[in-house]
């Protein structure tokens, strides 16, 4: 599990969303997954601790400052190498996007500076239709996400640790139509949450996964998310019409929706 752009609740931040997602990834696949990873890196001859952060990638900076130094034919090869070795990972990508305008306009007043109220709802949105889509499957959940800081971790594990014990923190009233599922049975699919270093493979492309579905929205043809669509790895593509609302990636306060 990763995030990407920014939680925090002041109007003047120019981040237009705030995203929390990942991949799904069956527990015996995760061997040949980073295996994958690995050999992309020998490929292109990056070293196996250097983690493939998006954000470095795409700016062609720090550890990929490298890529920006070849023609515009190597770095084409390069992203889509590394599309395809994503696409070929059993991979079920996942995730909720707050529109951040949409979410000010709704909860400003209700929740003031309190920055962690996005990153509570966003988590809790993405936890519950993540447990939903794993009880289809007959498995269990055990979460993962990137180290970030003693406080920091320790808020996602009090988030992670109140939806098992009082289900998600919005109103019965409003959120029936989702048929949220009670903190009994989220005990059940919910087995545990860990911080893990941004050295793990399987972070690393949680990271590249969840980019394109933050920016869906505002880039719906972007190549990525095209791809991801295309290989049938976004949750939405594997999902029954009747269970799309339930369980599918979520965009929240995009609109007057709940």
């Amino acid at each position: 599990m990763d995030e990407s752009g920014s939680p925090k609740p002041n109007p003047k931040d120019s981040a237009s969303y705030f995203a929390v997602g990942g991949v799904l990834i069956e527990h015996n696949d995760e061997s040949s997954i980073c295996l994958q990873i690995a050999d992309f890196k020998k490929r292109w001859g990056i070293d196996e601790s250097v983690p493939l952060h998006g954000n470095e990638i795409r700016s062609r900076k720090k550890n990929f400052a490298w890529l920006g130094r070849k023609s515009e034919d190597e770095q084409n090869q390069f992203l889509q190498d590394l599309t395809a070795t994503i696409v070929q990972c059993p991979i079920i990508v996942h995730g909720c996007v707050v529109s951040r305008k949409g979410y000010l306009d709704r909860y400003l007043e209700r929740y003031g500076s309190n920055t962690w109220e996005m990153m509570k709802s966003a988590f809790s949105i993405l936890l519950e239709r993540v447990s939903k889509y794993v009880v289809l499957q007959g498995g269990e959940v055990m979460v993962y996400f990137e180290k970030a800081g003693r406080r920091e971790d320790k808020l996602i594990t009090s988030y992670f640790n109140d939806l098992r014990d009082s289900g998600v923190p919005f109103s019965a009233e409003t959120s029936t139509k989702y048929a949220p599922l009670t903190s009994n049975q989220m005990q059940r699919v919910l087995t545990g949450i860990e911080a893990k270093s941004k050295n793990n493979p399987l972070l690393q492309i949680a990271d590249l996964c969840l980019y394109p579905v933050a920016k869906s929205k505002d880039q719906p043809q972007n190549r990525a998310f095209q791809e991801l669509t295309q290989s049938q790895k976004l949750v939405d593509t594997v999902l029954t019409s009747d269970n799309l609302e339930k369980m599918g990636i979520k965009y929240y306060c995009f609109d007057n929706s709940l």
